[in-house]
């Protein structure tokens, strides 16, 4: 009875929680897009461009007006990279401006993308003109990136099944950067150096977490399957189990600070986001909202909660082993008895 009982209420969860942990650090799921929210804001501003509205921003002389804007979101974001999908949707954007040169009057786009001569390098479904194989797509087919040569430690390139551009974050790609002192004078890249070394922290405690359960599941087997190992302190489970959870909680914390801060407070040179596109962002604050939490980082949580959940139970169970009255009590004499029949001594 004592053993089925540990076996329900502690090696079961621990298991759990080490299945939890892989199906993250394989899935791309950690973050999703909101598909309606998206919709309902560009038929707003599809409207409002199709009746020529504009109108000023915040009591200012910028007018602002409804544009198709390429806009790159991040969808199947895992702990190995994410994908940058590009939307052309409308979206309030300042007006473009009107000036006179050598008597004609021109209009200068700020966001609209450059135009070209050549029909060979013209978007069909824009008419902009494209770059090929430069890792930013200039057509909403992504025709510009198709069938272009990748080198193997490229950590940006287009992936075709998912239709979009995947960038990579994954430590064996990227070199493990060393601080200098010039850092502090390139507020970008200090910025990039604080956010390697945070990931490879948060991928360590990820890591450490799940290990650590295994380890503390060795500890039960040994305690419950090897006779010599009676000896062993239940406390070990206890502290190794807490060690687990501190670990998978701070990885959660990294990941929700760093997840926060890009969707927040990016600055102008995050991954996509050039000092217009910042502006487009500043002028539509609803772009903020539209990437939101997967399941892999509520299945992570769950994991986490399973693992502070068998920690306080291990604890409970380690008390109970200390205790003359516990019925929980494991009987550590176990010494075995053979009875000997000894024959008389005969003189």
């Amino acid at each position: 009875m004592k053993v089925s009982v540990l076996v329900t209420l502690i090696v079961l969860p621990m298991l759990a929680s080490i299945g939890l942990y892989c199906y993250a650090f394989i899935s791309t799921r950690w973050s999703s897009i909101d598909e309606d929210l998206i919709n309902r804001y560009s038929e707003i501003n599809d409207r409002q461009r199709s009746q020529s509205t504009t109108k000023s921003y915040n009591n200012t002389n910028i007018q602002l007006q409804s544009q198709s804007i390429r806009h790159a979101f991040r969808s199947r974001y895992g702990l190995f990279g994410y994908c940058l999908d590009y939307r052309w949707i409308n979206l309030l954007a300042p007006k473009p401006i009107r000036r006179t040169n050598e008597n004609l009057l021109t209009t200068k786009p700020v966001f609209f993308c450059d135009r070209c001569n050549q029909p060979i390098l013209e978007c069909p479904e824009t008419g902009c003109c494209m770059k090929r194989c430069d890792s930013i797509p200039d057509c909403p087919s992504y025709i510009d990136e198709k069938d272009c040569n990748r080198p193997y430690n490229e950590t940006r390139y287009f992936w075709p099944e998912k239709h979009c551009i995947w960038k990579s974050t994954w430590i064996g790609n990227q070199p493990i950067p060393r601080y200098e002192l010039s850092y502090k004078n390139s507020p970008k890249e200090f910025h990039y150096y604080m956010k390697r070394m945070l990931y490879y922290i948060m991928f360590l405690l990820f890591v450490a977490a799940p290990l650590l359960t295994c380890v503390a599941l060795l500890i039960i087997f040994c305690i419950n399957c090897v006779q010599r190992f009676y000896s062993i302190p239940f406390a070990f489970v206890s502290f190794i189990s807490l060690a687990s959870f501190l670990s998978g909680a701070g990885a959660v914390g990294i990941f929700l600070y760093e997840w926060v801060q890009e969707r927040l407070h990016r600055p102008d040179f995050t991954y996509d986001l050039d000092q217009a596109e910042a502006l487009v962002v500043a002028f539509n604050p609803w772009l903020v909202n539209v990437e939101r939490l997967g399941l892999a980082f509520w299945l992570v949580v769950a994991a986490v909660g399973t693992t502070l959940f068998t920690t306080i139970l291990s604890c409970c169970f380690c008390c109970g082993l200390q205790s003359e009255k516990s019925k929980l009590r494991f009987h550590v004499d176990n010494e075995v008895y053979e009875i000997v029949q000894m024959a008389p001594y005969d003189e």
